[in-house]
């Protein structure tokens, strides 16, 4: 099982939390072939561990930080990432970002996929979880199908993050030619392809990342989450809303700082927040 996917992890000076991922790569999807693709790292933890993984036999992947890009060159490594995987045999590509984490194996991710696949309109769909900073206007951004356990993502065909269906990548020449996400995902909603949010996810972002693609180093001790235990996951399989990731896990720091770089939800909600971790993590 898996052993016909890709998973495609963009990297940029954040050793720390590539490790945490890969991590959780090991511990959940280990057929998965795992390829990275590095924004050309300056800092000497990201550089050493990369040349540990490509000694390892991990396919790292370089390229020279190029053009306007706010993102330090993302869509550019996105272009390297989608034309490798699909001049390969494999069945998907998992896009994935270095600050993210596997918390579960989903050992029917399979046959979702392929049921959201079976949509014409669908390439690329989605398997994270929400979380509770960015929950106002949900319902407008991820309307959920009538009939079905299943969201859209209004107005977004692609995203920087999720599965690629690859036989349909390549009958369309699948490429990100613009510098953002919401340019990437209208260009390719306008062509005519809708993203969808799939039910019950398994991936999920660290709240606190370490450094941002701006080549500012943020001075943050590393965050991990906390793997789903197995009352989570039975919880979570029968869960059919919005899937809040403060709803089932925990972050493995107990330090209290800035929840995420850019939103604030105001001190109040902020502090509900808070408050849900660390009662998880009381509970624990």
């Amino acid at each position: 099982m898996f052993s016909d996917w890709i998973i495609c992890i963009f990297s940029y000076n954040r050793a720390g939390l590539l490790q945490n991922l890969l991590q959780s790569i090991a511990q959940f999807y280990p057929e998965m072939k795992v390829a990275i693709f590095d924004d050309d790292s300056d800092d000497e933890a990201t550089v050493a561990l990369l040349s540990q993984l490509q000694k390892q036999g991990i396919e790292v992947h370089h390229k020279e930080l190029s053009g306007s890009s706010k993102h330090g060159g993302l869509y550019t490594m996105m272009d390297q990432a989608i034309g490798h995987a699909m001049s390969s045999s494999y069945k998907y590509a998992y896009f994935v970002q270095d600050d993210m984490q596997f918390l579960w194996r989903d050992e029917g991710l399979e046959k979702k996929v392929s049921s959201v696949f079976a949509k014409e309109e669908c390439l690329m769909c989605n398997s994270s979880f929400l979380q509770k900073i960015f929950i106002e206007g949900i319902e407008n951004r991820l309307p959920r199908l009538e009939e079905e356990d299943l969201y859209a993502f209004n107005g977004y065909g692609v995203a920087d993050t999720g599965i690629i269906n690859l036989e349909k990548a390549r009958a369309v020449s699948l490429s990100f030619p613009m510098e953002s996400e919401d340019g990437n995902g209208k260009y390719w909603h306008e062509k005519g392809w809708q993203m969808y949010w799939l039910p019950q996810p398994h991936l999920a972002w660290v709240p606190w990342p370490s450094t941002y693609r701006y080549k500012k180093v943020e001075h943050r001790k590393l965050s991990s989450l906390l793997p789903l235990e197995k009352e989570s996951i039975a919880k979570l399989s029968k869960h059919k809303g919005y899937a809040y990731l403060e709803d089932y896990t925990a972050t493995t720091n107990w330090f209290l700082k800035p929840y995420w770089y850019a939103d604030h939800p105001g001190k109040i909600n902020l502090l509900k927040i808070y408050l849900k971790y660390y009662l998880r993590r009381i509970i624990k």
